[in-house]
């Protein structure tokens, strides 16, 4: 079985998340892809402020954003087991679930695998899975793109540049359209723009509640 794992803060899930999620998924020929909520990141230990959802409200939000995808999953180890979240202690998690025989596959991003040396026990998280990388054109050089395989690259394997579109969509851009009271319309699935609605999300205190998400 080839299972596909995605980390990330999802605060909140938006189109490119999942945009770049099917390509994975379709390239590598995966049978699932886990999207795993990080309780708290180790590279964002703060995050106490109008732009912050519940762990629980992150959850519900991704929940519906993958919902219409048969092959999308989420697991919840990270958020259950709380604390900062590390990657090493995720794919044993994975290994334990499904056992040796299944082949795992972790995607980052181009920004995450340049900075990949710096995550705790880096080298034996490549002896767990097959690193793939998203490649979004034009935005790493041809040189950077080398440099990164030579350095992430075992005996064993070297990592898989997953090919997506650019999509100048991120979480941060969305919770400050909220704040805004911006439009956030096609950035997010329909039914996360309405979760965020409906449950008062990222909004600036002195927002009077016209909102146009």
């Amino acid at each position: 079985m080839k299972i596909g794992i995605i980390g990330g803060s999802y605060n909140p899930p938006h189109i490119a998340h999942l945009i770049i999620a099917d390509r994975f998924t379709e390239q590598m020929k995966l049978d699932l892809t886990f999207f795993v909520p990080a309780y708290r990141s180790p590279f964002k230990i703060s995050d106490d402020s109008f732009e912050s959802s519940t762990s629980q409200q992150r959850l519900e939000m991704l929940d519906l954003a993958i919902e219409s995808n048969e092959k999308f999953e989420l697991d919840t180890v990270e958020i259950d087991r709380e604390g900062v979240s590390y990657t090493i202690d995720t794919l044993k998690h994975f290994r334990q679930k499904f056992g040796a025989e299944a082949e795992l596959y972790l995607l980052v991003g181009g920004d995450q695998a340049a900075a990949f040396t710096k995550w705790k026990d880096w080298e034996e998280i490549l002896g767990y899975v097959q690193l793939c990388i998203a490649r979004r054109p034009h935005t790493i050089s041809p040189d950077v793109e080398r440099a990164i395989a030579f350095h992430l690259s075992t005996d064993e394997r070297s990592p898989v540049w997953i090919e997506a579109p650019i999509l100048a969509v991120s979480s941060t851009e969305v919770r400050q359209r909220v704040a805004q009271n911006q439009s956030i319309h096609y950035l997010v699935p329909e039914n996360v723009r309405q979760y965020i609605y409906h449950n008062n999300l990222y909004k600036m205190p002195e927002n009077d509640g016209s909102w146009r998400i």
